[in-house]
């Protein structure tokens, strides 16, 4: 039996951590060439949702991760797109996401925002841009709409009719929709459980409160961490196995839960798995979080940070087991990844 060598992220057991919302649509001040160009998005998903636009397949991945929210019976899901480049050209782009009941040809939705973001290139060059969904669990259809966005600056066309009149029409590129069929978990409802295993690239401290404006910059907000996700799980052996994921609904006593986190490591090949090796038990108790600590305010956020030097090229299943002592309960959640030796 081999234990794996962990780094400094985690070194108490724990960092507690809630992710910040951002105000939806209905509540954001917009300028007014936004919300020309929103009227836009609006107008493509409502086409969609009523069957006269189908959806551009393969243009666009969502990425999701889910964490409790804010908020009573809430489930934030920070997520990334992976955008076809042939579908945007601007350097920015303005996104319009929905969620409405599942099967419902309803007006009404679970959820509506809009947001612009930098065009940045990543994962097989695609575009990548970031966003994120609220709601109670559930199953939901999801909208995104995704244009050019030209900053108040949109192009112009001018054209003369028949009787010299000159007259001006804004340019509206090409929108680009995907539609889904979701289920958001509900981290609610008193049972033990984790959210999603979210890779990460890197976890940066913040120095002080974010505006609503870097939050909606940055959905991959903790309160005091920015996290940069990782959009692949294809590594190398000079990478470091970084990811975080939250812990809900633990037992406790006055707020302080008792709770073992163990992370096994399996080889995977065409024979099936053999086990590789493990991390040391982590303790979540009295003896690691501050004093005062009340699992009732703060849900447990668990990044951890494993070198993976010591791992053969190969394809591997992370085993996290999550025991509650207080409730004597427990539960698994897979992680899987790659090993390349360059």
């Amino acid at each position: 039996m081999k234990d794996c060598v962990r780094s400094a992220w985690v070194v108490t057991g724990c960092v507690t951590a809630m992710l910040l919302a951002v105000a939806p649509v209905g509540a954001q001040d917009l300028e007014d060439w936004q919300n020309a160009e929103l009227v836009t998005l609006v107008a493509a998903i409502n086409e969609a949702r009523q069957g006269e636009r189908a959806p551009d397949e393969d243009a666009i991945t969502w990425l999701p991760s889910y964490f409790k929210g804010p908020a009573d019976d809430l489930t934030i899901g920070p997520f990334t797109l992976l955008i076809d480049p042939a579908a945007v050209s601007a350097d920015n782009i303005a996104a319009y996401v929905v969620l409405a009941e599942a099967g419902s040809d309803s007006s009404d939705l679970e959820f509506e925002n809009v947001f612009y973001a930098e065009a940045g290139e990543c994962e097989g060059e695609r575009v990548c841009v970031a966003g994120f969904v609220q709601a109670e669990g559930g199953d939901y259809d999801l909208y995104i709409a995704v244009r050019d966005s030209f900053d108040g600056d949109a192009p112009v066309e001018r054209s003369i009719d028949a009787f010299g009149r000159t007259t001006s029409v804004v340019v509206v590129p090409p929108i680009t929709i995907l539609r889904e069929r979701v289920t958001i978990p509900n981290l609610w409802n008193g049972e033990l459980q984790t959210g999603s295993v979210l890779l990460i690239q890197d976890l940066q401290p913040l120095t002080q409160v974010p505006s609503e404006e870097e939050i909606a910059e940055s959905p991959y907000l903790l309160t005091g961490f920015r996290a940069t996700p990782r959009l692949s799980a294809d590594f190398r052996k000079q990478d470091t196995l970084g990811f975080l994921f939250g812990i809900y609904n633990a037992g406790h006593n006055g707020g302080m839960p008792d709770i073992t986190v163990g992370y096994d490591f399996y080889t995977r090949n065409d024979g099936g798995e053999e086990f590789f090796n493990r991390t040391a038990p982590q303790q979540l108790g009295s003896e690691t979080l501050p004093p005062g600590f009340d699992v009732r305010q703060f849900p447990l956020v668990i990044p951890q940070n494993i070198p993976l030097g010591g791992f053969p090229a190969g394809n591997y299943r992370l085993e996290i087991k999550v025991t509650d002592n207080e409730e004597d309960e427990e539960l698994t959640h897979d992680l899987f990844f790659s090993v390349a030796d360059n």
